[in-house]
């Protein structure tokens, strides 16, 4: 079983080898870029697009509202009605 718990050795970066030493950096460089990169995206192309659809479905339902509520003034009820003829 190979675990952290079980390690008693530390593994350290051979000394003289610069190789993995710049490909752990460009891996780091990238991965930080990329994080950034969903950060600004989310940040300001995200965020706008789910607020103007907040704003804009607040103004649509309001306005759904209003047109109800001026249908039930004019008098005339809107209801279905069902007939039932006895003999």
């Amino acid at each position: 079983m190979d675990s952290a718990a079980f390690r008693t050795n530390t593994t350290s970066p051979p000394s003289g080898r610069l190789l993995p030493t710049v490909i752990r950096l460009v891996v780091l460089t990238t991965a930080g870029v990329a994080l950034l990169a969903v950060m600004l995206i989310g940040l300001f192309v995200v965020l706008p697009l789910l607020l103007a659809g907040g704003i804009a479905s607040y103004f649509y339902l309001r306005r759904r509202l209003r047109q109800a509520q001026h249908r039930s003034r004019d008098g005339v009820i809107d209801a279905e009605y069902t007939v039932i003829d006895r003999r």
